[in-house]
């Protein structure tokens, strides 16, 4: 915690030998040069635990485009994206902590990091004679699916409407910042989709 002014013009003022001439009334000129001093050491102060709070990637502010540099951001998911300083601020923390996996608990984690908690992961497999009727019938190629279940509605969902043009998408949306890290991230014989239910 950075000292103030006061505080500095307090110590410097002690340092001073005795006598007269070394005056510490408050509208000396000496102890206005000292407090002149004394105001350039704590902002100098303040400004070190300003980088204190910039060397950490959960709080940086002026040196977030440095973090960014040195940790490869921002990436092709995020090239032509516009991110709030907060987003910016996870995406370099999940970059800086992330050790990798395959597993759907890794997935998960990740979504979580990306500010998505309380996501679920579904696996597809092909129906066999032993499944119940009510089982989904799925092909072979199901097995190499998955899918991300975010537990929210999704961000600007606009369907289709009678004024849409007939190769629009019968739906748009703001994917979650979770979306393209996890796409990169998947097995490359998978394919990953996402659903996002309220």
């Amino acid at each position: 915690m950075a000292m103030t002014a006061d505080q500095y013009l307090a110590q410097l003022q002690a340092l001073l030998p005795s006598g007269a001439a070394w005056t510490r009334e408050p509208d000396a000129d000496l102890t206005n040069a000292m407090l002149a001093i004394a105001t350039e050491l704590a902002r100098v102060d303040a400004r070190l635990d300003d980088l204190v709070n910039e060397g950490d990637v959960r709080t940086a502010t002026e040196l977030m485009t440095d973090w960014e540099r040195v940790l490869g951001l921002p990436d092709d998911c995020m090239a032509n994206t516009v991110l709030t300083l907060a987003q910016r601020r996870l995406l370099a923390l999940q970059r800086l902590v992330e050790e990798g996996g395959q597993s759907a608990a890794y997935y998960i984690g990740l979504a979580e990091l990306l500010g998505e908690p309380g996501c679920t992961v579904s696996e597809f497999r092909p129906m066999n004679c032993n499944d119940p009727c009510t089982y989904a019938v799925g092909s072979q190629g199901d097995r190499f699916f998955w899918r991300l279940n975010i537990p929210h509605a999704p961000l600007n969902l606009a369907p289709i409407n009678c004024n849409s043009d007939c190769n629009d998408a019968m739906q748009t949306y703001t994917p979650s910042l979770a979306e393209c890290p996890i796409r990169e991230r998947k097995p490359a014989h998978t394919q990953v989709v996402f659903t996002y239910s309220p």
